[in-house]
């Protein structure tokens, strides 16, 4: 399997034990409202934010570099020769 599959599955142990110590509820200010929410679910959804953001990313930059690159037109310089005739 890839490094980075282990790398995730390791961070995401992490964020459940850290999510698991901090359950208590916290306010979290969205635009005009107060909410209260567990700061587990907080983080989770934080996390799982960035993971498709990190992932939007990385797709929108390999379909940028698939694209092949257009050749560049190639002028043929004239001979002093051929300005004459």
């Amino acid at each position: 399997m890839k490094k980075s599959f282990w790398v995730f599955l390791i961070l995401s142990a992490a964020l459940v034990i850290f999510s698991v110590q901090n359950a208590e509820p916290v306010d979290v200010n969205i635009f005009f409202s107060q909410v209260e929410i567990s700061l587990a679910i907080l983080l989770i959804i934080v996390f799982l934010t960035g993971v498709i953001a990190g992932a939007s990313y990385f797709f929108i930059k390999s379909k940028i570099k698939k694209q092949p690159k257009p050749e560049p037109e190639i002028i043929e310089e004239s001979s002093e020769a051929d300005v004459s005739e």
